[in-house]
């Protein structure tokens, strides 16, 4: 994921602990452990099953791709689907993710040395999904694919005329990780199901933080930051922009309203996103609760294996993800049929299953989640089944598309916003200048 990837870029210069391992592979939420085993069946998984198999007559699949990719782990699935499909050969060309999506974009409106297939990430899908570079897989029988998906994953790929034409192979749940001892001495429990029922409302968290607040004599708080509200609403609200018209939902005045309170009864840190204190809060206990995306297990400081069994993880008032990747197919490949494979490789339990006990990232097929809700462990969670609470919340977060302003919009409200915390200012106050900025960046948009 390029947010993973710029985590662990960024973190490397600002924090203090050390850091386990970069994405891909070695990331996940430290399950980079375990055993890795593949399970062999699969759903809708066909591959190299039929006689007209694309490259060869034998049923075999034969051939060449082209993946372009921010992401280090997808030369992972290339070798298993290498593996499975001896006949292919995948190349992968990797560029940085500060780069990419210019790279990408160039090369699409070129048509030159256009991959096969090419990744996009959360933040900018939105601005190619509707694009006619882009391939209805629907045509080629993905809706079949993700009939059983995560709601929330299988609409990001949906463009506006309701065609799949990305797919990803993974969730990007998120939750509040604590150290067992540090719940234990402020909560009262380290059991996640106990921690979840006593923040499962803002009015409880904000009763809750005031409480460790004064028990630990200022040094400790519930929270890192009251914008982790902003993190867990921004997906669960309707779309900034509709019918051409900028849409602000309600419900920013009532997450505006809480983080105020939560800011002003010393319920969060205060600690800035991505400064060295967030990173440090979660390894050095001085706040209790860290919301954290599952993926985030590189930023645990595990040497000598000092974070086995340390953590537990509990859900969040509002079910949220980070971040995401997904991949799709060019329009006018020349090997469409055999990178169609490649996607139903991904899409496939197979594949999902082996994902999440060699990485610990989370899967996008829901019968992957249900088939190990009970039996996967993290070494960083001991005993607990992590999976339940985070598949608890991501299955009820709502299904919406991507487009080309909500992700740009919601980061000026992120940003407007977060200075009107600081600065206590009136709610009225900050929409009026997120309207000005709005507007300078998308003078095409109705605003009121």
């Amino acid at each position: 994921m390029n947010l993973k990837k710029w985590f662990v870029a960024t973190l490397a210069i600002m924090m203090v602990v050390s850091l386990l391992a970069a994405c891909g592979g070695k990331s996940g939420d430290g399950a980079q452990d375990s055993a890795g085993n593949t399970n062999s069946e699969t759903s809708g998984d066909t591959s190299g099953d039929t006689s007209t198999a694309p490259g060869g007559e034998t049923g075999e699949l034969k051939g060449n791709l082209v993946i372009w990719t921010f992401f280090d782990q997808v030369n992972e699935m290339a070798k298993k689907f290498e593996e499975k499909h001896p006949g292919v050969k995948v190349e992968v060309k990797m560029f940085p993710g500060d780069q990419y999506q210019t790279k990408l974009l160039t090369a699409l409106q070129s048509g030159r040395d256009v991959p096969d297939i090419f990744d996009l990430e959360r933040a900018y899908i939105g601005k190619f999904i509707d694009s006619p570079f882009v391939a209805d897989l629907s045509a080629m029988g993905a809706d079949e694919l993700v009939q059983n998906y995560i709601p929330y994953v299988k609409e990001l790929g949906v463009s506006a005329d309701g065609k799949v034409r990305a797919i990803s192979d993974h969730s990007s749940p998120g939750g509040f990780w604590y150290i067992r001892e540090n719940a234990k001495k402020y909560l009262g429990t380290d059991d996640p199901d106990e921690i979840s029922a006593m923040v499962d409302s803002w009015d409880k968290i904000i009763e809750l933080g005031q409480k460790v607040y004064a028990e630990s004599g200022g040094k400790v708080h519930l929270i890192a930051n009251a914008g982790d509200v902003f993190d867990m609403a921004a997906y669960n609200v309707e779309p900034w922009v509709k019918d051409g018209k900028l849409n602000i939902d309600p419900k920013w005045q009532e997450y505006y309203e809480v983080q105020k309170e939560i800011r002003n009864n010393n319920v969060d840190a205060k600690l800035p996103f991505m400064s060295a204190g967030w990173g440090n809060a979660l390894n050095d206990g001085s706040v209790v609760l860290v919301s954290m995306p599952a993926w985030a297990g590189f930023m645990v400081d595990n040497k000598d294996d000092k974070a086995v069994g340390k953590y537990g993880v509990a859900k969040t008032p509002l079910g949220f993800y980070v971040g995401g990747t997904y991949r799709a197919i060019y329009e006018k490949s020349e090997n469409k049929e055999l990178a169609y494979e490649f996607i139903k490789y991904i899409a496939s339990p197979e594949w999902q299953e082996y994902n999440l006990n060699k990485t610990g990232n989370m899967p996008g097929n829901a019968e992957v989640y249900e088939k190990n809700l009970d039996t996967f462990k993290s070494p960083m969670f001991g005993d607990q089944n992590i999976l339940k609470p985070y598949y608890e919340m991501v299955k009820a977060m709502p299904g919406l598309k991507a487009d080309k302003y909500g992700e740009d919009i919601l980061s000026k409200w992120r940003k407007v916003a977060g200075e009107g915390i600081t600065n206590n200012t009136p709610y009225e106050d900050v929409v009026a200048a997120f309207k000005k900025e709005v507007k300078n960046a998308f003078p095409e948009l109705q605003i009121d």
